[in-house]
């Protein structure tokens, strides 16, 4: 059970890292223009990297998740108490790995191949740029000559659809590339993201034929992106030449995670042709008045409201960005006028709860007074009852339903909710 002696974020990444495929593809011009940017990991990202390290140590280690419960896990600049959702998480991913396994011995008597976060590239096919990533779960089932990609995906702000998962066909692409020795007819691709959707793995197949096609496009994706990479180092800093480049090699539409998306022009204008012209006028010229704006969604049909949404998302996306860029470039010394750094205050907190416990007690403290009792979670009786008996207390858990959010319909596998109407009103 000792911390992985590589921590995820110190891995080096690829020019053209796997996982931002489908980025690099729609926006030929990322990768330039985030050679402007500091790569720096969120607190998201960081516990998502958390996550995938514990998750590396029990599948290596062959021990649960739950046993790391309160345990410390570093990230970067990061750390966490391992806590059950982050222990919930990774079981999800270690179990699916573990049933594959079995499910293949159970059925052939064969025992199947597999790499744990297997270092993948495109070197052998002379990609115009360093091409590879790191695969979290790469398996081989001989006898059914099928090669499945496992991803772990610790978000839960960002569905990732597995149909056409670009990330997952590059993994599979350079792990046939990689481990040259395995016979493939079918390629599975899964994503394991329990904390988004309904949480059930997702997968899709294909047959080994339609990968090699699609390798032939994003060849040419990358020298697209080697192109426009070329082209930005030839700038010379000349703002107009920039706005040229920029009009020809960046497209919005896989943004989320680009690091330079606040200063991004092609962000920036989808985001204002998102407002009213009055709104876009604002923002370009911050000297002249906020404008009056009406607002009166009642009056709105649910066709309005929806391309509303639609708006609302693309601008308060760009908004975080742009504050985001802005909080990177104060943290390493940058002067914004008018704006300044401060510190962000948590709750209270004892600042050594061993010495608390002790003071406590020398001041006739009652045990009941100091400690809360409260019944232990169903993980926590699961580590109780060992791997072999957990099933036992399926029966008597639920996931219980906390209200409702309104989503995109597009980014959730989840059936829509009832509404109130719905739910208290029987139709007469």
């Amino acid at each position: 059970m000792n911390a992985d002696p590589h921590p995820h974020h110190e891995r080096g990444h690829s020019t053209w890292a796997a996982s931002a495929t489908a980025r690099n593809v729609v926006c030929a011009g990322a990768i330039a223009l985030q050679t402007l940017c500091e790569d720096r990991e969120t607190e998201a990202a960081a516990w998502g990297s958390a996550a995938h390290q514990i998750s590396e140590r029990c599948l290596k280690g062959n021990f649960d998740a739950i046993s790391l419960v309160g345990r410390v896990e570093k990230s970067g600049k990061f750390e966490f108490s391992i806590d059950e959702e982050m222990c919930n998480t990774a079981q999800a991913y270690v179990d699916y790995c573990r049933d594959g396994q079995e499910k293949y011995l159970q059925e052939t008597g064969d025992v199947a191949q597999f790499w744990i976060e297997q270092k993948l590239s495109l070197d052998a096919l002379n990609p115009a740029l360093e091409a590879g990533g790191t695969g979290d779960f790469v398996i081989y089932f001989p006898r059914w000559r099928l090669l499945e990609i496992v991803d772990l995906k610790g978000g839960k702000g960002v569905f990732v659809d597995v149909k056409g998962n670009m990330q997952g066909r590059s993994y599979a692409v350079e792990a046939l590339l990689t481990l040259p020795d395995i016979i493939v007819d079918r390629v599975m691709v899964t994503i394991i993201q329990p904390r988004s959707g309904d949480g059930l793995p997702r997968s899709e197949t294909f047959h080994v034929a339609d990968l090699l096609d699609w390798t032939v496009d994003l060849l040419v994706s990358i020298q697209r992106a080697k192109t426009a990479l070329d082209e930005f180092k030839a700038l010379g800093g000349n703002r107009v030449l920039f706005d040229e480049w920029a009009d020809r090699w960046l497209r919005t539409g896989q943004c989320t995670f680009c690091s330079a998306q606040g200063i991004c022009p092609a962000r920036r204008k989808e985001a204002l042709a998102a407002m009213p012209a009055l709104a876009a006028r604002w923002f370009e010229e911050p000297d002249a008045p906020m404008p009056d704006l009406s607002n009166t969604p009642r009056l709105a049909s649910p066709e309005e409201l929806a391309r509303w949404l639609d708006g609302f998302e693309a601008i308060e996306d760009w908004i975080k960005a742009v504050r985001g860029h802005a909080h990177a470039e104060a943290e390493r010394g940058v002067t914004i006028p008018g704006y300044q750094l401060a510190d962000r205050i948590g709750n209270r907190a004892w600042k050594n709860e061993d010495a608390t416990i002790r003071a406590l007690w020398d001041a006739k403290f009652t045990k009941e007074q100091i400690y809360e009792e409260k019944l232990r979670s169903p993980a926590q009786i699961e580590k109780i009852l060992g791997a072999k008996r957990k099933a036992e207390i399926a029966p008597l858990v639920e996931r219980p339903k906390k209200g409702t959010n309104l989503v995109s319909s597009a980014l959730t596998t989840r059936p829509a909710a009832a509404a109130k109407s719905e739910r208290y009103f029987e139709e007469l």
